[in-house]
């Protein structure tokens, strides 16, 4: 039988899902459910991205058509991201709780404002299509791919969008491409964190299955009816309520 605080990190996982088959940023919803019932933050975070992970591939399977597009910037930008990830895995297991819980407020504040900021960012980097892409990623595109790994290793909330505009910066200009590609690096960092902590024993496993149950049915849902529901009216909540976490802990510590 469910507790209260079990109950509602299942309807976060539901909520997640839904909003992340939509638009993203479904961990501003299950982090702080987490710290509700009970988890430390860094617990928290390593249980949400455990729970989590297992939504990921269908993104990877839907652009499927568009990888071979990018094959050039795949190996290199990949193996930074597995080693970024783990990097950024170990550092939040690794360095004192303290310095990510003081992290937390602002690290919530910059994903929000990446999650807010979608949109523009795709029309930017549609806007900027009238460029030639170079064949294979930069060093600069390299280094940038790397620090954005080891931030997704290390709380994640918002990779998504930060590699989007990462990689229109560094010369890719098709946005189905840029989609299918950041799809496939997302899933590269974050199997790597999520084989960390799996190895690491560093997550609740019966929170993780309790997030999962909610997330799977969540994925679901939100694929369905992704075309029915207002893209806008979903950024707009999940912005309200990141806003609102990020305020609340920042007057709380």
């Amino acid at each position: 039988m469910l507790t209260a605080p079990e109950w509602i990190v299942l309807l976060s996982g539901l909520l997640a899902g839904a909003i992340n088959a939509i638009a993203g940023g479904g961990t501003m919803l299950t982090f702080p459910a987490l710290l509700a019932a009970g988890l430390p933050p860094v617990l928290a975070n390593t249980t949400s991205t455990v729970a989590l992970y297992f939504g990921m591939p269908g993104s990877v399977w839907a652009f499927r058509k568009r990888l071979k597009e990018v094959k050039h910037w795949i190996l290199p930008l990949g193996i930074v991201s597995l080693i970024g990830g783990l990097l950024g895995a170990a550092l939040l297991l690794y360095l004192p709780e303290s310095v990510f819980e003081r992290s937390v407020p602002w690290l919530i504040l910059g994903a929000t404002l990446l999650f807010l900021l979608n949109e523009p960012i795709k029309r930017w980097a549609g806007d900027h299509a009238n460029s030639r892409e170079p064949e294979k990623p930069t060093r600069l595109g390299i280094a940038f791919q790397s620090g954005v790994a080891i931030y997704g290793g290390y709380f994640g909330a918002g990779i998504g969008i930060m590699m989007l505009a990462g990689l229109s910066v560094i010369g890719l200009r098709d946005v189905h491409r840029m989609n299918a590609l950041k799809n496939v690096l997302g899933l590269l960092c974050n199997t790597a964190a999520m084989v960390f902590f799996l190895l690491s024993g560093s997550f609740d496993g019966r929170l993780a299955l309790i997030l999962l149950a909610g997330s799977v049915p969540g994925y679901f849902l939100g694929g369905h009816f992704s075309q029915k529901i207002p893209a806008k009216a979903v950024r707009a909540i999940v912005g309200l309520v990141g806003v609102s976490i990020a305020a609340h802990l920042l007057f709380a510590t």
